[in-house]
């Protein structure tokens, strides 16, 4: 590929406000293995890698990822909010940066750089551990939080990765020293200490995943107690270490979404409203918010979506 390859690539994502960068796919295997050797260590509890990350163990998805180049991209995301009327007011919930339409997003960036580009590279998604791929060539920092952070942006970013089996002009050269963390991490505990749970640690950097809210927010089963100390009421994930950063002072963005939940809609997804099949208005309002935890079918709300809105109304009056 020549040089003018590399320069579309730049200019796409200037205009669109997007962090671009690529490297070597050799990158790609070591990121697999460093997943690997966390787990080996036990420094990845076991139930969490079982649940989240057990995918990089399957005997073919090294295979499918390894590719030439990957182009890594970061597209700046804000927090959404959306309303939800019930006990005769409107609660505001939060959904943190990536939640709202997660997957398609990654199909429409992928559609949009190909028109841009053509056909000529053969771009397809990469499918690999990608915040773990973004540390490794130092395209984002480690916060203690363990949400990569990308300059100029903060946490407040959807990463994603591309696969090219061509060469590209310019690659990114890769640190000798492997994955950095924020310079702010150094001397701070504030997402140590505005953490409910836990789950980040002052004796390891590496954060306890088991503990999380955000992972049990994901799952089905009962909530942890902490969620109800949470600060900003959420529908799903937790923003307590992301608002309490001072790597994200002035970046964290709340867009208000236009859908809002009436309180009959409310009550039928807590289930007040006995069952049957949801009214066309509320399932397009779900359909549109691109969840995948938060769901809603033919006979009702999805486990989670219930669980997590009963807890954050009552438990954030």
């Amino acid at each position: 590929m020549d040089l003018k390859t590399g320069s579309a690539l730049r200019e796409w994502a200037q205009e669109r406000g997007y962090r671009i960068a690529w490297y070597d796919g050799r990158i790609v295997p070591c990121a697999f293995e460093r997943v690997r050797r966390l787990q080996a260590n036990g420094a990845i509890n076991a139930g969490f890698f079982t649940k989240f990350l057990s995918w990089t163990g399957e005997s073919d998805v090294l295979a499918r990822a390894e590719t030439k180049t990957v182009i890594l991209l970061a597209v700046p995301r804000a927090a959404h909010v959306i309303a939800f009327e019930d006990g005769g007011r409107l609660h505001d919930l939060v959904l943190p940066p990536t939640y709202l339409r997660y997957y398609p997003l990654f199909e429409e960036v992928l559609a949009d750089l190909k028109a841009t580009t053509g056909d000529g590279l053969k771009l397809r998604l990469l499918s690999a551990p990608l915040k773990t791929i973004a540390g490794l060539a130092g395209f984002g920092r480690y916060g203690k939080n363990n949400i990569v952070y990308v300059d100029g942006f903060g946490s407040s970013v959807q990463l994603m990765g591309f696969a090219t089996e061509l060469d590209l002009p310019d690659c990114a050269a890769l640190p000798e020293d492997g994955p950095q963390a924020l310079d702010e991490c150094r001397s701070c505990r504030a997402c140590l200490l505005a953490c409910p749970a836990g789950a980040i640690a002052g004796d390891r950097f590496l954060f306890h995943g088991e503990r999380c809210l955000t992972a049990f927010s994901e799952s089905e089963g009962e909530l942890p107690g902490e969620f109800a100390r949470l600060r900003t009421p959420t529908l799903i994930g937790c923003m307590a270490c992301q608002e309490s950063c001072p790597a994200n002072r002035g970046r964290l963005r709340f867009n208000k979404l236009p859908q809002m939940f009436s309180s009959d809609e409310t009550a039928y997804v807590l289930g007040e409203r006995g069952d049957g099949p949801p009214a066309p208005e509320l399932a397009e309002k779900v359909r549109a918010l691109g969840l995948s935890d938060i769901t809603l079918n033919e006979t009702g709300p999805g486990p989670i979506f219930r669980r997590n809105l009963r807890a954050a109304l009552r438990t954030h009056p």
